[in-house]
């Protein structure tokens, strides 16, 4: 299956994470246009101090995945641990405050 895992680092982003997953779950069906049979969508809570973790846990039931560092690991270090936890066929990455558009994964 060719499947596009997109990994988003996030810490104390509790005012866009949320906002920024159900842009990113709004995609799948234009993957899925361009070939993709699918993504999964990996979010790793760097030792967030605020509702981070538990905004994203309120996606679980969409498949979203969390991961929780105990310790900060700084932005470097959310990349390789989403990275080594992904098990599509294709990865990307974004930043949880919206940065850049999820939109533009199709292209």
């Amino acid at each position: 299956m060719n499947i596009l895992s997109i990994v988003i680092p996030a810490y104390n982003e509790e005012n866009g994470v949320g906002e920024v997953i159900k842009r990113v779950l709004a995609v799948e069906p234009a993957l899925r246009e361009v070939g993709l049979d699918g993504l999964e969508l990996i979010v790793v809570d760097d030792c967030s101090k605020d509702r981070t973790a538990e905004i994203v846990r309120g996606f679980a039931d969409q498949g979203v995945i969390l991961i929780q560092h105990k310790v900060n690991r700084n932005y470097g270090g959310a990349l390789k641990t989403g990275f080594r936890h992904a098990q599509g066929d294709y990865l990307a990455f974004m930043d949880a405050d919206g940065t850049y558009p999820p939109e533009y994964f199709p292209a």
